[in-house]
């Protein structure tokens, strides 16, 4: 190899004449197979909760099909055929990392409760589980019954009103099909509604982590090959190297430790994106079709599981224009669209029906506006392709065979790494340069920290690894172009800036991070990784002498993650919760019980927030809120049970007390439950390392009387 960063490792084509049988590791099929079952099975469950019909065995049944499908369809492709190479070190580092990220992540939080989030995914899996469908008739809800709510159009926090409302956001008496769907996408609660059918709550949290390991046998079948094409080696150790770096980075990472175990969607999403790569590199590099096919479908897939989703799907049908302007559209590019179209009916269904509003509450563009954005960028792809190809016949070349031109790269790649590193400096002096940033957080005015964000998350990456990640960057750009490496960093490139000039959501740490994980976390590790690789492998006069620094500065940055995340291994966020919503709805046996819940507790640790969901949703008891005004409740009270006779009636307060404004003649106490049930520290101001307790007292009245 040459002595600069630019220079070429080793002579070769441009890939653009992929081989005429296709080669495939046992590592891409592991990880892309294993991908695969799961990404099915957790569409086979959100068609069948959409329909009303969710069980495990037809989940299991209709994978199964769409899986035979999926193969059927890649054997009879013109390029279906391939060879498998064992890849066996590539298997070992890989299983290697994966049985690290396993041993830190399993099981999942004993998530019970519903102050944030995860509680109502978790509920949500649950309801979905008992009743079969995403959606479910409220009981109370059209029955003309005061009920309280919670919020415009929430009968609870994230426990949604869909359909027809009456002005104050609540169902009149004729509402035809208004009914209850709990917040977010519902791809991740109907998946994890299978684990919990089958096993309950445990099984639920055991299922989370499973697309944390996924997603690290992905990042290594992926930079197996990027770090190969990049570095030269074809089975050498550059691809091994830069495998097990980001792998070893990605297992141990705080961040990624904690999300693995919040039940919550940013790791599947993860995931999903990570495979959607491996499917874009696979076919670049091998010419398999039905790899561009996957990778279509997960990021179809991955609209499904996240509202930001739509983001990857643009950024694919940008990828198509831009196949288009250098004329480069072929048949894995019809592949990739056939499989982005296989799933995109349901996403859209999904996007602007089944949760339409919280599509509309997260910004997600309009049908009119994402149509118009898709075709415009298409149509200008086909016109300078059109423009490209009449230059190329006048003058030869054309955008392509400019691009390929040795001197356009070190120029162009330069720019690539002074915008990167202008930015991250942009990032950290921001600051100093716009000041203090706010932003309105449910009604409340207050820092933002999108002036820190950089600095924040330094936190958790380091400052060292931040200039690794520049230094990926560079060896990227400056060294002869592969067209499957770009593939894996210009997502990265697009979406870090995106995502780092604003964060968009609550301030509090570790959840403030999680917006970070699906693309940006893995992006910056990815670079992280190529630039370890390309110092363990680069010699000068046939010395290498960054090698040892590399190893030095990948065991410095793996001691720093796992210092930050080896102490969440025996934490277990709420253990214990989900027995106190069982314990509650205990106290109405053979019966669905009718529960008020007292208001107005503050945030977020009162019974009220932590557990009237849970004892609706996964209980399959019935919840409400008493109303506000304490003059209101002997009435209201009264009036329930009058329209409900044969529902049990309790009261559930805080501390012990009796709700303001409750006969104490009228009910009768039945328990009160002490709980202290673990919780990691939040902090808006440096990064959480330790385990706080919540305590409280939930007490519970039945009504007797009148």
């Amino acid at each position: 190899m040459t002595s600069t960063l630019a220079g070429p490792a080793v002579a070769r084509e441009p890939e653009g004449a992929p081989p005429v049988r296709a080669e495939l590791t046992g590592l891409d099929l592991l990880a892309g197979g294993a991908l695969l079952v799961v990404s099915l099975s957790a569409w086979a469950a959100l068609v069948l909760a959409h329909v009303g019909h969710h069980t495990a065995p037809g989940v299991f049944a209709l994978a199964a099909a769409a899986l035979v499908v999926v193969v059927v369809l890649a054997a009879r492709s013109g390029r279906g055929r391939f060879r498998v190479r064992a890849d066996v070190p590539g298997l070992v580092v890989a299983v290697g990392c994966a049985a690290v990220a396993a041993a830190l992540t399993f099981p999942g939080f004993s998530y019970g409760v519903v102050d944030k989030d995860p509680g109502v995914y978790v509920a949500h899996a649950a309801s979905i589980a008992r009743t079969g469908s995403y959606a479910f008739v409220d009981p109370l809800l059209g029955s003309a019954a005061p009920v309280q709510l919670a919020g415009p159009g929430a009968r609870l926090p994230g426990v949604w009103i869909h359909g027809q409302k009456a002005a104050d956001g609540s169902c009149g008496p004729h509402a035809d099909g208004c009914t209850i769907v709990p917040q977010f996408y519902h791809l991740w609660p109907a998946w994890l509604a299978t684990s919990y059918e089958l096993g309950g709550h445990r099984a639920l949290f055991w299922t989370v982590p499973v697309p944390a390991v996924l997603s690290v046998l992905l990042l290594v079948a992926l930079l197996r090959r990027a770090g190969d094409a990049l570095l030269g080696s074809r089975r050498g150790p550059a691809g091994l190297a830069a495998g097990a770096a980001g792998g070893l980075l990605l297992a141990t990472n705080m961040l990624e430790v904690w999300q693995s175990r919040f039940p919550t969607t940013e790791v599947l999403a993860q995931s999903l994106y990570l495979g959607a790569l491996l499917g874009v590199v696979v076919a670049l590099q091998t010419g398999w079709r039905p790899a561009a096919g996957l990778a279509g479908l997960w990021v179809g897939i991955g609209w499904l599981n996240r509202a930001d989703g739509v983001l990857l799907v643009v950024m694919a049908v940008g990828v198509g224009a831009l196949l288009l302007a250098v004329r480069r559209w072929d048949a894995r590019a019809w592949w990739g669209a056939a499989g982005l179209a296989a799933v995109l009916p349901h996403a859209l269904r999904q996007a602007y029906d089944y949760a339409a509003y919280y599509s509309a509450a997260n910004q997600v563009p309009t049908e009119k506006v994402l149509a118009a954005t898709c075709v415009g960028l298409l149509l200008a792809g086909a016109a300078i392709g059109l423009a490209d190809r009449a230059v190329a016949r006048r003058r030869g070349g054309g955008l392509v065979a400019l691009a390929q031109v040795r001197r356009v790269q070190v120029v162009l790649g330069a720019l690539v790494t002074l915008g990167a590193a202008g930015l991250l400096t942009l990032g950290y002096l921001r600051p100093r340069l716009f000041g203090e940033d706010t932003f309105d957080y449910l009604g409340r005015t207050v820092r933002s920290f999108d002036e820190q964000i950089m600095a924040r998350l330094t936190w958790f990456f380091t400052l060292p690894g931040f200039g690794l990640m520049l230094l990926g960057v560079a060896v990227v750009a400056l060294r002869r172009w592969r067209a499957s490496v770009w593939a894996v960093v210009l997502p990265t490139l697009a979406l870090f800036p995106l995502y780092a000039y604003s964060a968009r959501n609550s301030t509090r740490l570790l959840w403030w991070t999680r917006r970070y994980v699906p693309t940006v976390m893995p992006g910056i590790l990815v670079l992280v990784a190529l630039a370890l690789a390309f110092g363990f492998v680069w010699r000068h006069r046939g010395r290498a002498l960054l090698r040892v620094p590399s190893v030095l500065a990948l065991g410095g940055l793996l001691a720093v993650f796992l210092s930050q995340s080896l102490p969440l291994r025996s934490h277990d966020e709420w253990k214990g919760s989900v027995q106190v919503a069982e314990q509650v709805s205990a106290l109405s046996p053979g019966k669905t019980g009718l529960y008020l819940w007292e208001p107005n507790q503050g945030c977020c640790t009162g019974p009220t927030q932590l557990f009237a969901t849970p004892v609706w949703l996964a209980e399959g008891e019935v919840s409400a809120l008493l109303p506000v005004d304490p003059a209101n409740r002997a009435v209201v009270i009264a009036d329930y049970r009058k329209r409900f006779p044969g529902m049990p009636l309790f009261v559930v307060a805080d501390k012990g007390q009796l709700p303001e404004g409750v006969d104490p003649a009228a009910v009768t106490p039945l328990t009160t439950i002490d709980y202290a049930l673990p919780m990691w520290e939040e902090s808006d101001f440096s990064r959480p390392d330790e385990e706080k307790t919540v305590k409280g007292q939930l007490s519970v009245w039945r009504v007797t009387g009148t």
